[in-house]
C-alpha cells in the first residue's frame, strides 16, 4: 500500500505537476482559464432551447415554466455573496473544483425528478454552483494575470464566453429533438465532468498564485471591514455596473420587440439578431488591445454612448434596413464593452479579500442584468418607444459614471 500511495505522489507532483506548471504559463490561458469557461458556458447554455418543453412534461402552466427557468438566475444572485465568502475560506482552485462538481450532479438528480418542487430546488442550486464557478474564476484570473495583460485575457473570456452561448444552444436543440431531453442533462453533466479533470490536473495551486502578488501594504478584512473600506468604490463603480448591465439586458427585449411592431417575421429577426452578435463577437479582441493599452474606460465609456445612441435611433426606425443597421450598433456597442466589467471587478479587488469583493460586484451586476427586462417589459406596455429613450437615458448615465465617478484602473501599472 505505501509504494502505491508513493507511486500515487510521485505521479500527481511530478508528471502532473510538471504539466501544470508548463500549461499555466502566460502563452497557455487556453488551457487554465479559457477551454474551461467555454466548456462550461457551453455546458450550461445546452438547456436553453429544451427547458420550457422539459419543464412543460411536469404538467405545469405557464407561470410556472417561466419561474422554472428563472430559478437558476435567482440562485446565481442569491449566492453571489455567500460564495465570495467561500472561496476566502476554501481558496480559488478548490472553489472551482466544487462549483464543477455540482455542475455534474445537479443535472443527473433533474434527469431522475419528474417534480416540478424539486426540479426548481435544484436548478437554484444549480446556479448557485454556477456562482460559485464564476466568482471563483475571476478571482483566479486576479491572481494569475497582471494588470496591464489582465484585458486581454478577460475581453478573450468575453469572446469565449459569447462563443458557448452561440454553439449550446444549437447542439443541445439537435441532441434534445434526436436523443430526447434528458439526454441533453447527461450531456451536460459529461462536459462538466472533463472539466473537472482539466481543473484538478493543469489550474494552479491557490498557494503557487499568491507567490506572485504583492500582498505585503496590505491586511485581510473581515467581511464587514471590507463593504466599509471599499464602500465608496462599490457605490459608485458598482452602480456604473448595475447600469451597464441593465442596458446590455434590455437590449435583449427591446430590440426583438421592435422587430415586431415593425411585422418581421420570427426568421427576419432572428437573423438581424445574430448578425448583431457576430458583429459584438468580432470585437473582443480590439476591446482587450485597448484596455491594456489605453485604459479601461476607454472601452466601457465609448459602450455607454453607442448604446445611447443606438436606442435613441431605434424608435426612428421604420422598416428592416434602420432596424439592421440599429441593431448592428448595439452589437458593435456592446462588443466595445466585452470583459470591460470583469477586468474593472478585478483590478478595483483587494488583493487579500478577492473573493469577497468580487462576490459584492456580481451582484451588483446581476441586479442590473435582472432588473432591466423587467423595467422595459413593464415601460413597454405603455411606449416601446418610451422604453427605449429612458434606457437610452440610463446608458448616457453610465457614460457619466464610468467618466467622472470610476478610477482608471490601468494607472496603477509602471512600465
Amino acid at each position: 500500500m505505501k509504494e502505491i500511495y508513493g507511486l500515487n505522489l510521485f505521479i500527481r507532483h511530478n508528471i502532473f505537476g510538471n504539466l501544470s506548471k508548463s500549461l499555466t504559463s502566460k502563452s497557455s490561458l487556453f488551457w487554465t482559464i479559457y477551454l474551461p469557461s467555454f466548456l462550461l458556458t457551453f455546458s450550461i447554455s445546452l438547456l436553453i432551447p429544451i427547458l420550457p418543453s422539459f419543464i412543460k412534461q411536469m404538467n405545469v402552466g405557464v407561470g410556472l415554466i417561466g419561474l422554472g427557468i428563472s430559478a437558476v438566475l435567482i440562485g446565481n444572485m442569491l449566492f453571489d455573496v455567500p460564495v465570495g465568502l467561500i472561496i476566502s475560506k476554501q481558496g480559488k482552485k478548490r472553489s472551482m473544483f466544487l462549483g464543477t462538481l455540482l455542475m455534474i450532479a445537479f443535472p443527473l438528480l433533474i434527469v431522475i425528478n419528474d417534480n416540478f418542487s424539486i426540479f426548481f430546488i435544484l436548478r437554484f442550486f444549480v446556479g448557485g454552483a454556477i456562482a460559485l464557478w464564476s466568482i471563483s474564476r475571476m478571482s483566479y484570473v486576479a491572481h494569475l494575470v497582471p494588470v496591464n495583460n489582465r484585458g486581454r485575457v478577460l475581453a478573450t473570456l468575453g469572446g469565449v464566453h459569447r462563443i458557448g452561448m452561440f454553439f449550446g444552444p444549437v447542439i443541445g436543440g439537435i441532441v434534445g429533438a434526436s436523443l430526447g431531453f434528458n439526454s441533453v442533462f447527461i450531456l451536460q453533466s459529461v462536459i462538466c465532468f472533463f472539466t473537472l479533470f482539466i481543473i484538478i490536473f493543469i489550474v494552479k495551486e491557490d498557494s503557487d498564485l499568491e507567490i506572485d502578488m504583492d500582498t505585503q501594504n496590505e491586511i485581510k478584512l473581515s467581511f464587514f471591514n471590507l463593504i466599509k473600506s471599499q464602500g465608496r468604490v462599490l457605490l459608485i463603480a458598482g452602480s456604473a455596473a448595475v447600469v451597464l448591465n441593465f442596458v446590455r439586458k434590455s437590449k435583449e427585449i427591446v430590440i426583438p420587440l421592435w422587430g415586431t411592431y415593425l411585422n418581421l417575421g420570427v426568421d427576419e429577426i432572428g437573423l438581424i439578431i445574430g448578425a448583431a452578435a457576430a458583429v459584438d463577437l468580432i470585437m473582443f479582441v480590439p476591446a482587450g488591445i485597448v484596455m491594456d493599452k489605453w485604459g479601461r474606460k476607454l472601452m466601457s465609456v465609448p459602450s455607454c454612448i453607442f448604446f445611447a445612441f443606438g436606442f435613441i435611433l431605434l424608435p426612428l426606425s421604420n422598416d428592416v434596413t434602420t432596424f439592421t443597421l440599429v441593431s448592428l450598433l448595439t452589437g458593435f456597442a456592446n462588443g466595445l464593452g466585452s470583459g470591460s466589467l470583469m477586468t474593472l471587478g478585478t483590478d478595483l479587488a483587494p488583493k487579500l479579500n478577492t473573493g469577497e469583493f468580487l462576490g459584492v460586484w456580481r451582484l451588483m451586476g446581476d441586479m442590473g442584468a435582472a432588473s432591466g427586462p423587467i423595467f422595459v417589459g413593464q415601460i413597454a406596455i405603455v411606449s416601446l418607444s418610451l422604453s427605449s429613450i429612458l434606457v437610452a437615458l440610463f446608458s448616457l448615465a453610465g457614460a457619466f459614471l464610468f467618466i467622472f465617478g470610476v478610477p482608471e484602473t490601468l494607472k496603477k501599472v509602471k512600465d
